[in-house]
């Protein structure tokens, strides 16, 4: 209940999978060293997807697509390519965790995150970006740009048009990239709640917005390391394309996804229909339960995940709490992410991955359980180890 994986309809996938033409790994063309943007025949089926999927405004040319080893893998070439190190790129936070690490290990940019408070519902505002980016400048920092993880991780929330729009106005007030990962765009379970990707927006400057998506999430294919950029900007274009040999997709891969991708029949009859019944049963199991808890979670509205409040059962309000309840809950063997391991600036919060079959979530919520019943009888260690 910690890994962010996606293991909904592993059945139905297998399934697709095993169906599928195993003559494409005899093609003469995947024996030999690919294209370094990705093969042409599946740039020209991810552009068809994103049209379909995301419908942008502008129908996608697959020519300015790169395909890579992940998203971690793409944030790690945008930082290289829009910043210099000591740079800083704002996040919003709480945020996924290894954001720090793909902008920072390799390009040395840093993270400049945008607190949000728990108080207020973690709502993120463009004031917010405001605040935080005058600051950074009265300080002598260079900010190059902003990441918007759209739907959000780890919150779940869905962000709207006319935020989305206000941000891209924002950026271009500032001379600011955009970088939006929609990595769970597909991933929304509320039916009231519509997703607008970044693409399908009025654009005030093309050149600073750059597009994420991979197949980790929405379908459920994390080990198959595909991840795809799309930008209008000719440089990270060329720089992407340059380091591409040091994360290509392995062509197989690639030949594989790209028989999925262009099945339409079978993604809107079979795929999407099973897995967004699934998460939503499991979602509502979930929050049923720990609400019998006593938990309060977050109102998310998207992603394999809840974000729940265990503030109330810490020994103190402080991360050293936080941890030592993680603790707990390890040794009552179920694993999930504390919040400070995604930068949430409130102790309490943990992360829950919900994306397993029901019954395997539902047991690691009843070994939480115990843990909480037992938390009276025992005061927690206020003992702090670094995450």
């Amino acid at each position: 209940m910690g890994l962010a994986e996606n293991r909904l309809c592993q059945d139905i996938t297998t399934e697709k999978l095993r169906s599928l033409d195993l003559s494409i790994e005899a093609e003469s063309s995947l024996q030999y060293y690919p294209n370094l943007k990705g093969l042409p025949s599946f740039r020209r089926a991810l552009a068809s997807f994103i049209d379909r999927r995301f419908r942008p405004r502008k129908k996608i040319d697959p020519e300015q697509l790169i395909v890579a080893s992940g998203t971690t893998a793409i944030l790690d070439t945008l930082a290289l390519s829009l910043a210099e190190a000591g740079d800083y790129i704002m996040v919003p936070a709480p945020y996924y965790y290894r954001i720090r690490n793909d902008l920072e290990d390799r390009a040395g940019v840093h993270v400049l995150e945008v607190p949000l408070s728990s108080k207020a519902g973690f709502e993120l505002t463009v004031k917010s970006f405001e605040i935080v980016h005058a600051l950074a400048r009265r300080q002598g920092k260079k900010v190059r740009g902003m990441i918007l993880i759209n739907p959000n991780n780890p919150l779940g929330d869905v962000y709207s048009q006319s935020f989305l729009i206000e941000c891209l106005h924002f950026a271009f007030k500032h001379g600011l990239h955009v970088i939006a990962d929609e990595i769970y765009a597909l991933s929304v379970f509320d039916e009231s709640t519509k997703f607008f990707s970044i693409l399908s927006l009025p654009i005030p400057d093309p050149q600073r917005v750059h597009f994420i998506w991979g197949a980790s999430k929405d379908l459920g294919l994390s080990g198959y390391r595909c991840g795809v950029l799309h930008t209008r900007n000719r440089q990270v274009l060329e720089f992407a394309t340059a380091v591409g040999i040091f994360q290509l997709t392995p062509p197989l891969m690639q030949r594989r996804l790209e028989h999925i991708i262009s099945d339409d029949d079978w993604l809107d009859k079979v795929y999407f229909p099973t897995y967004h019944t699934r998460l939503t049963s499991v979602h509502r199991a979930a929050c049923a339960k720990l609400a019998a808890m006593g938990v309060k979670v977050h109102p998310s509205k998207a992603g394999i995940f809840l974000w729940a409040d265990f503030s109330p059962f810490l020994s103190e309000p402080t991360f050293a709490a936080e941890h030592a309840l993680f603790e707990r809950f390890l040794d009552a063997r179920v694993y999930v992410m504390p919040g400070n391991a995604s930068y949430c600036p409130t102790p309490g919060w943990f992360r829950l991955i919900i994306a397993s079959e029901k019954n395997q979530v539902l047991e690691g919520l009843h070994r939480i359980e115990h843990v909480l019943l037992s938390l009276p009888l025992e005061k927690l260690s206020s003992s702090w180890r670094l995450f």
